[in-house]
């Protein structure tokens, strides 16, 4: 039962994003998809890429990739949170993937991977 639930879920959320997609393409609103992109911890497009996307929802519509670019480091800004890092810690990764560029910026960042990171070493293991 909770396997059917889930996968309704994971459908719905496909559906919702392709209409999403489609929606901002077609309104011109690349900022807010770069924005979604971002926040949702997708890599961001490159520039032939969303060209075929735009092509593909509107072959009138001219693609603002700058407007993209702004949006997508807005939400990515927000997607790699202080609380992101810390689980990143806490799930022993040194890697911090998209978020690799919070590791050399002033701020709390690396001190909250490491607290998640102290916190993954103290850990018992789970059998």
């Amino acid at each position: 039962m909770i396997n059917k639930a889930l996968l309704a879920v994971v459908i719905t959320g496909l559906i919702t994003g392709c209409v999403t997609q489609k929606k901002l393409v077609t309104n011109g609103d690349f900022h807010q998809l770069g924005f979604y992109n971002g926040i949702s911890g997708s890599e961001k497009l490159s520039s032939k890429a969303l060209v075929a996307i735009t092509q593909k929802y509107d072959s009138t519509m001219t693609l603002d990739y700058d407007s993209y670019q702004q949006g997508y480091q807005q939400g990515l800004d927000q997607y790699c949170s202080q609380e992101h890092i810390f689980k990143l810690g806490e799930q022993g990764k040194r890697e911090w993937g998209l978020c690799e560029y919070r590791r050399h910026q002033e701020g709390l960042y690396a001190i909250k991977w490491q607290q998640g990171f102290e916190r993954y070493g103290m850990m018992e293991p789970q059998f």
